[in-house]
């Protein structure tokens, strides 16, 4: 009872640090380092009234450089070669972490004849630290359209038991329906722990735009931790530009599947039952969250845009 008291006491500060959550970019994550001339426009993106994150597009429409704010920040830097985004870098800083440390992923793809991508290669490293390592994954194509993806050079997992993740098309190559499921083992636990479980949803509008996404599954596990918003409703302004998402999150129980008490101990049972209340009756405020997501649009300006403007509340 007093490891989980303790636990209780944990999520409430948890709770309160990020009911005021502060937006900005960890020191060690580069700023704008695309030159002026190649940045064509920008995007930011708003929720709430609140600025989360900068976009910048060259002029061909594609993103060289993608800054997301907050807690936890991130930066994309991306370099395409004959039409084909060649590398990429991606920053990252977890609010987990002591300021200025960054986690640093580089990214090298290869790609066939048709544009499909066939391999990339990875070097993952810290700043500021100096030591790396490296893997490559490798995908082929069946006649059918499947992918197989193979790994090389990373450790093996011996502790997952099942990792499913489909992506399912209609006729016109749309997504239709995203599909995973990830399960492991601990030696710590008598039980196979699931991860990852959910079966989620797209469908169009009669332009072929992206119109909604919902999860029509979601596993909560112990912790009743949505897998996002049960539904986003995308709208669009006249240059037919995604201009809005309505973000919708639920108690309703109809498309969630909670985890299964029968064999856990007391305590653990105590604990998931904690949380199921916590989630049931919205103590938190977020269980049946709405959240309005907006997105403006701006032609790049050297004087106004060329120091990144990092917000902060």
């Amino acid at each position: 009872m007093k490891r989980l008291l303790l636990l209780i006491f944990a999520i409430l500060v948890l709770h309160a640090c990020g009911s005021s959550e502060q937006y900005f970019l960890d020191e060690a994550i580069p700023r704008l380092q695309t030159p002026a001339d190649q940045i064509a426009s920008l995007r930011t993106k708003w929720r709430d009234g609140s600025h989360i994150e900068t976009v910048f597009y060259d002029h061909e429409g594609r993103v060289i450089e993608k800054f997301n704010f907050g807690r936890s920040s991130s930066k994309e830097l991306h370099h395409y070669e004959g039409g084909l985004q060649k590398r990429s870098i991606y920053y990252d800083h977890s609010d987990s972490s002591a300021p200025g440390y960054v986690s640093v992923d580089t990214v090298t793809r290869e790609f066939d004849a048709n544009g499909r991508l066939v391999s990339e290669t990875h070097i993952r490293g810290a700043l500021p630290e100096s030591k790396s390592d490296s893997y490559a994954r490798h995908l082929t194509y069946t006649a059918k359209g499947d992918t197989i993806e193979r790994l090389e050079g990373i450790d093996g997992n011996n502790s997952q038991l099942a990792h499913i993740d489909r992506w399912e098309r209609d006729e016109k190559n749309r997504l239709k329906r995203h599909y995973l499921l990830y399960v492991m083992s601990s030696p710590d636990s008598a039980h196979p722990d699931t991860v990852n479980h959910f079966s989620q949803k797209f469908a169009y509008d009669s332009d072929g735009r992206l119109a909604l996404a919902w999860f029509d599954y979601m596993y909560l596990g112990k912790f009743y931790i949505v897998q996002g918003p049960d539904s986003i409703w995308y709208r669009y302004n006249s240059q037919n530009q995604l201009s809005e998402e309505e973000h919708i999150y639920t108690t309703d129980m109809r498309n969630k599947r909670e985890v299964d008490t029968t064999n856990l101990s007391r305590q653990d049972s105590e604990s998931v039952n904690y949380f199921r209340n916590s989630f049931i009756t919205n103590a938190y405020g977020q269980s049946n969250a709405r959240y309005m997501i907006r997105y403006k649009y701006e032609k790049f300006d050297p004087s106004r845009h060329g120091k990144l403007i990092i917000p902060s509340n």
